[in-house]
């Protein structure tokens, strides 16, 4: 059904009521009128009729017929009333306007059978004699009880009628100019009930659009003054609740945003209704795009989607681990909770997972060095027990066997005490880097990296190994310059095992950006493989064991200089090609924020 304005019901509604209440009011007194202006007719024939009835009533006990016509004609001329004079049998004797002879009986007529029972006659409708309405009025003439005749007295009601046509047209006339006046006082009436309405409605669609900030004008009427009033009190209210909401749902969203943590919610059917920003990139899913998507849409890993069946099964806490397989392998732990509303219903699970591979890493990492540590340390201890007891059972009586047995005790024991001093170094460095006891300074390259050279000459000369510094005596960075020599020690060291007799190790210093230093060591060695460059830097990882044993290394060199390195707040990294050398390359900042400076300890 077609809704209509109020202000158009109202106004309609006034309009008719008015025009109804004007009609009815027009028709009523114009016929009131009519009424009125007929029954002063009618009192008016009635006032003529008695003031001839003594006359008539004389010249009829007279039996003076023709003097009675020649009155009633004389005297119907003088009072412009018509006269009529009937006997009792309805005969007419005399008539003013026309000859008795020649006129009905009117015996028949209302008026006329009215006044013969005794009583005074009236009646208006068409004369025939005159071509117009007329109004009569008869009374009985008496000689005492004896009915002698009737007199009747006429007159044409046209100017009555004329007057009342103009009364009425008057009346309809002023109803009209009433009802228009009315009609615009209803409009005023209307538009003034309205208005305040229409502007309550515009503020309750402010507020539907949330500027719930905006407050409705008070109307006059105590009606719409009060509605008025209740709207911005809830306008208010619901712009603090509004407000408090928000506030708790932007803490939530910035709680869930920085938790390391994944945090999932899925309802009874699998679909997902909120996830965060760590969870997203967990999963590799787009936030926005995965809501109200199932489980089994949106990740493709058969352990979650069986951990989330089982948390929307069970009625507690549990947990679980998952593996997610892609360019990496990551593994998640999972916790999972039921969600429930206010009543206590189940309406979901909430699913948190965090990411335990870096310490599943670090535990293999762990494993691996302990391993590694033992296997390293047992080897040289070993060693020195053996010719101990060889030594013991009377080898050392025989000078010759004593002396080299002595000797490999000897070698062994620099060998477990060059271990040992690695791991002591490596720890040193670990701790003052994570305490920031390292002390970074600006420095000049070049110093340092020719002391470095300087300490590995001795190593070169005996292959002819050629050591090429490259670096501007101007070039400097914020380092630790004996920590730095010790990092560069070891990539020159393992570049001189490394490389055949007569080669040459390039030591290069350059700038890469306005930012960072690059500082290179190249040589033309045997060259390394691709799938050992990850682990290359790992402790105690070797390509060849063997040979890196007989060429007395430790395992840990390369450890120091990526430790080395992240203390500068830089990095390392290697390059190589089986057959044509290795590349060494590491990276220093050539300055540092006042907020990352380290204090000298």
């Amino acid at each position: 059904m077609r809704k209509k304005r109020l202000f158009w019901q109202l106004y309609s509604s006034n309009f008719l009521i008015i025009f109804l209440a004007l009609f009815a009011f027009t028709f009523l007194v114009s016929g009131s009128f009519k009424n009125i202006l007929l029954e002063q007719v009618s009192d008016d024939l009635q006032s003529r009729a008695n003031l001839l009835y003594e006359e008539i009533l004389h010249r009829l006990v007279a039996d003076s017929v023709d003097d009675l016509d020649r009155f009633v004609v004389d005297l119907g001329e003088k009072a412009a009333t018509r006269i009529t004079v009937i006997l009792p049998d309805g005969k007419v004797i005399a008539d003013s306007e026309r000859d008795p002879n020649s006129m009905d009986n009117h015996q028949h007529r209302p008026e006329i059978r009215k006044a013969m029972h005794g009583e005074v006659g009236t009646s208006t409708r068409f004369s025939a004699t005159v071509q117009r309405n007329t109004m009569y009025a008869a009374i009985p003439v008496k000689d005492g009880d004896r009915l002698l005749g009737v007199l009747r007295t006429a007159v044409p009601v046209h100017q009555a009628e004329v007057n009342i046509e103009r009364l009425q047209l008057q009346i309809v006339l002023g109803g009209l100019v009433i009802t228009f006046l009315a009609g615009l006082m209803s409009l005023y009436i209307s538009r003034r009930i309205t208005r305040p309405i229409e502007k309550l409605k515009q503020g309750a669609r402010h507020f539907a659009e949330g500027r719930l900030d905006l407050r409705l004008p008070v109307p006059d009427s105590v009606e719409l003054s009060d509605l008025a009033e209740v709207m911005n009190t809830m306008a208010e209210q619901l712009q603090d609740r509004i407000s408090i909401i928000v506030q708790q749902h932007s803490e939530q969203d910035a709680v869930l945003s920085s938790m390391m943590e994944g945090v999932l919610a899925f309802d009874t059917e699998e679909r997902l209704m909120n996830i965060n920003s760590s969870a997203a990139r967990m999963l590799r899913i787009d936030a926005e795009k995965a809501k109200g998507k199932s489980i089994q849409e949106l990740v493709r890993n058969v352990g979650l989607q069986r951990f989330v069946e089982r948390a929307l099964s069970c009625d507690h806490a549990i947990e679980g681990y998952v593996t997610l397989v892609g360019d990496e392998e990551r593994h998640l732990q999972a916790h999972g909770n039921i969600l429930k509303d206010g009543e206590g219903e189940m309406i979901g699970v909430l699913i948190v997972l965090n990411d335990i591979t870096e310490i599943r890493t670090l535990e293999n990492v762990r494993r691996d060095f302990v391993a590694n540590v033992s296997h390293e340390l047992k080897t040289p201890i070993t060693s020195i027990k053996g010719f101990v007891e060889t030594l013991l059972d009377g080898a050392i009586h025989d000078k010759a066997d004593a002396m080299r047995f002595l000797g490999i005790v000897s070698k062994q024991a620099d060998r477990l005490s060059a271990i040992i001093e690695d791991l002591l170094s490596l720890s040193r460095i670990e701790q003052e880097t994570e305490r920031e006891h390292i002390a970074l300074a600006s420095a000049s390259l070049r110093d340092t990296l020719f002391a470095a050279i300087q300490n590995c000459q001795h190593d070169a000369d005996p292959k002819a190994i050629a050591i090429q510094l490259d670096c501007s005596g101007d070039l400097e960075a914020m380092i630790n310059p004996p920590l730095l020599e010790q990092a560069m020690v070891n990539l020159i060291s393992n570049a001189i095992k490394y490389s055949d007799e007569r080669k040459t190790i390039q030591v290069t210093a350059e700038v890469t950006s306005e930012e960072e230093i690059r500082i290179s060591v190249r040589d033309e060695g045997f060259g390394i493989e691709a799938e050992h460059l990850p682990r290359l830097f790992e402790r105690f990882y070797r390509i060849d064991k063997a040979r890196s044993r007989k060429m007395g290394g430790t395992g840990l060199g390369l450890a120091i200089v990526k430790h080395i390195a992240q203390a500068h707040r830089g990095h390392v990294e290697v390059q190589s090609t089986p057959g044509k050398g290795s590349t060494f390359s590491l990276y220093l900042r050539r300055s540092v924020p006042d907020e990352e400076q380290i204090p000298t300890a």
